[in-house]
């Protein structure tokens, strides 16, 4: 019997192809280091021996041949190589950058295109290829304008070249389609800017106050906006809540036609014959059984009869002349009322609405009159952060009898929040100038105090100063100003607010090889462990009232 021997393992195609690949004469290129397999090294010298314009003849013919195959990357090796070689036959050359870009173009390499085509038209600047492969690698960028151009450079010469002739009228329907966009997108633009500045005064003309969420962010989808049915496109459909606070739930009302009833939007959602809702067990919610209140800014409480419309409640919410302006708030775009049931349900939530108008209304008042706006302390309404202070100086009067006299009489003319290093923040407190001593003498124990309840942020006092300009030659005013009311010493004065109760003890200026100044300032060292760990704020906040640079110091403790 004859001996079974091991058969060799089937090679695979790919390593078939390799091995193929690997014998000289079915190279795809040939290896660049030098090699010792002399059928290697006769083809390097076929490849490479002759003059450049030869060896550039050689490798144009091989990317020829890839090309063909469509074998894009292989072919602009090749022509590459070929161009390297620096031929002298300029037509060769060009021939080698306009194929290149050929392979380019077919691979989407639109730059690449344009910098050989670039390279052609310098040596040529009738080359109609180029002009061709330009103007279809900027249409395919989008660059329509630059497409034409190329175009009607080349058909100055060659008018009846078809592709280009192709490639231009392509490229002049996409920039009129693109010039068409562009128009539509403007006139769009234009359009809700027009209708945004209408609606403004729609609003102002319905006593209609817009709030919108400070973070930018709205749940409501809808949005108002003008019938476009009414044919003098003065009736405006809005988005309308309503509250059933009894069992705190909601419906929406998408697009409440102003001249609707409210009757009409009851009777649909709560009919009699129909059943009720889920939510309502007691089955209290039926049409004519519902009464619906809006609530003004002011905190007004209006009962609307059923027969007015959304445009005959936005009248009866306006002010009593002589009164402040007030309305109706449109929040988010949106507007709210509130439905309950008649009889007691009605009365509880009235009853609950007043008592808490009144504490709100208490509570208001006092952060309003903890809030003095005087120098140039901002005009607008109080915001977040200063509301937040105010109220804080108020509890702290209330509950700390320590500070309960002192702090009665004080008030603040702004607050400000500063970011300092490390991702916190201090909060700047302006205090109007005639009570910067009444302040200085509770101070220590009210930033402690206000620190306790902003525990993530430092507070610093700082008086709100007003500079005077420096009166001109023409300048109605002859009176000389006072020195306090000049840039330097208001910035001096608020580097003495800033570490009060401690004192300033010296300045360094340093100044930088770019010309830009450091104020260094030294405090007496006596106060380093209650204020050593603010000094960074210090700084920040001085940078962030001046624009100019500050380092607080304490000297050295051998320095003392």
């Amino acid at each position: 019997m004859a001996a079974v021997f091991p058969q060799p393992a089937e090679s695979s195609f790919e390593e078939k192809m390799a091995a193929l690949e690997s014998t000289p004469l079915f190279m795809k290129s040939l290896p660049s280091e030098e090699s010792n397999d002399p059928v290697i090294q006769a083809l390097q010298s076929l490849a490479f021996d002759g003059t450049p314009d030869e060896i550039a003849q050689n490798f144009k013919e091989q990317g020829n041949d890839y090309f063909k195959g469509k074998r894009y990357r292989e072919a602009i090796s090749f022509y590459t190589q070929g161009i390297d070689a620096k031929p002298s036959d300029i037509a060769l050359h060009e021939a080698l950058l306009c194929n290149r870009a050929a392979c380019n173009l077919e691979l989407k390499n639109y730059g690449s295109v344009l910098r050989d085509c670039s390279k052609v038209l310098t040596l040529n600047t009738k080359s109609s290829k180029a002009y061709y492969r330009s103007a279809t690698a900027l249409f395919a960028l989008e660059r329509y304008e630059e497409s034409l151009d190329c175009c009607e450079r080349c058909l100055e010469y060659d008018p009846e070249n078809k592709g280009v002739r192709s490639v231009r009228d392509r490229s002049a329907k996409a920039k009129a389609e693109k010039l068409r966009k562009e128009s539509e997108k403007q006139e769009r633009i234009h359009n809700k800017q027009r209708e945004k500045k209408l609606l403004q005064v729609a609003f102002k003309e319905r006593n209609l106050f817009a709030v919108y969420n400070p973070k930018g962010s709205s749940e409501n989808p809808y949005e108002p906006h003008f019938d476009p049915e009414d044919p003098e496109g003065t009736t405006l459909i809005i988005p309308v809540f309503f509250l059933y606070p009894q069992h705190a739930t909601s419906d929406v009302i998408a697009h409440f036609v102003e001249d609707t009833t409210f009757s009409t939007h009851i009777f649909q959602m709560f009919p009699p014959q129909a059943p009720s809702p889920s939510w309502d067990k007691a089955g209290q919610y039926i049409s004519n059984n519902l009464v619906v209140y809006a609530i003004t800014r002011r905190k007004r409480l209006l009962k609307v009869g059923k027969k007015m419309s959304l445009r005959d409640v936005c009248n009866a919410a306006k002010a009593k002349e002589g009164d402040p302006d007030d309305g109706l708030e449109l929040k988010d775009g949106c507007l709210t009322f509130v439905v309950v049931p008649k009889g007691e349900v009605e009365q509880n939530w009235v009853d609950e609405f007043k008592r808490t108008r009144k504490h709100v209304h208490n509570e208001s008042m006092s952060v309003n009159h903890k809030i003095l706006r005087t120098a140039n302390a901002p005009t607008t309404s109080p915001d977040e952060t200063e509301v937040s202070v105010a109220q804080a100086l108020i509890d702290l009067e209330n509950n700390v009898p320590e500070l309960k006299t002192e702090l009665r009489a004080l008030q603040i003319s702004a607050a400000r929040e500063v970011d300092v290093r490390g991702g916190k923040k201090a909060i700047v407190v302006f205090v109007p100038i005639p009570q910067l001593k009444a302040f200085h003498k509770v101070q220590q124990r009210l930033t402690r105090e206000l620190e306790k309840k902003f525990s993530d942020r430092h507070v610093v006092f700082v008086a709100q100063r007003r500079m005077l300009s420096k009166p001109t030659r023409n300048s109605r005013v002859k009176q000389k100003r006072p020195r306090s009311r000049t840039l330097t010493d208001v910035h001096e004065k608020i580097l003495e607010d800033l570490v009060f109760p401690t004192e300033i003890v010296g300045k360094r200026t340093r100044v930088s090889a770019d010309g830009s100044k450091l104020l260094k300032v030294i405090l007496d060292p006596k106060d380093a462990t209650s204020l050593e760990y603010k000094l960074d704020s210090f700084s920040s906040v001085y940078r962030r009232l001046t624009g100019k640079d500050v380092t607080f110091e304490f000297p050295p403790a051998n320095q003392e």
